[in-house]
């Protein structure tokens, strides 16, 4: 029943997380005027806004205007239901839990906008401190130096890239937002982990790059957002990264 509830909350979360990525990257309003149709501003009946189920039975359709409605929303509110599943299952009922889940949503969010119009959004980023503080006061999980340290060694490590990548390509290779992001999620894991989400995010961008470059789908000149690569190693690190580090480090014993 708990597991249900769970997903069920996740759902409706994930949900609100589509308005939030879809307004905040056009600077409007998250709370007004109500869930609408894009194209046709058609407000959205209640039935039609059930998470997942509506898209079902409006068979991916505007019911008014019957634009194909994207695959991302169900997509996203799946996706935001998993993550709160996973966490749950890690903390149970806990302030850690409510804290993480609001993290997480959080990232969910960046990583949409930032496939969307390659920002990352400074509110964000401010916003998602406050939870990862509590996180850090409550859990003491690490010490308060691993945190501070794993914060302004991302940061510096994303900021080199950068110019060197500038330097080498005489264009922004790297975002100052991402730099900033990279700093918030060294905040949360500490100095070990974030190193760990470093390279798991460059190996799956480097994974993303060579397979789109064998199908002819990516350009020389064209940016491919990093934002969903640290958002994917920032997951990873953090609910497994303890146990890939003692297997990677058996291997030197």
């Amino acid at each position: 029943m708990i597991i249900t509830f769970v997903i069920v909350i996740g759902l409706v979360i994930g949900s609100f997380l589509n308005v939030c990525i879809y307004r905040l990257q056009k600077n409007e309003s998250i709370s007004k005027p109500r869930s609408h149709c894009p194209n046709c501003k058609y407000q959205l009946k209640v039935w039609e806004n059930i998470p997942v189920l509506s898209y079902i039975l409006l068979r991916g359709k505007c019911s008014n205007c019957k634009i194909k409605i994207s695959l991302r929303y169900p997509l996203v509110e799946i996706l935001n239901a998993t993550v709160f599943v996973v966490v749950f299952y890690y903390f149970d009922i806990s302030i850690e839990t409510f804290l993480l889940m609001i993290f997480f949503s959080i990232v969910i969010i960046i990583t949409f906008i930032d496939i969307d119009v390659q920002l990352i959004p400074n509110n964000l980023l401010l916003i998602s401190i406050l939870p990862i503080m509590a996180y850090i006061l409550i859990s003491q999980s690490n010490s308060y130096l691993s945190h501070i340290i794993g914060a302004i060694l991302l940061a510096l490590l994303f900021l080199i890239i950068g110019y060197i990548g500038k330097l080498i390509y005489k264009v922004d290779s790297m975002g100052m937002g991402d730099v900033k992001y990279a700093g918030v999620i060294g905040l949360l894991l500490g100095w070990e982990k974030g190193i760990l989400a470093f390279v798991i995010a460059f190996f799956s961008a480097a994974a993303i790059i060579v397979i789109m470059s064998m199908y002819k789908k990516l350009s020389r000149k064209q940016r491919i957002p990093f934002g969903p690569f640290l958002s994917i190693g920032c997951f990873v690190a953090f609910f497994w990264g303890k146990a890939i580090l003692n297997w990677y480090l058996g291997f030197y014993r």
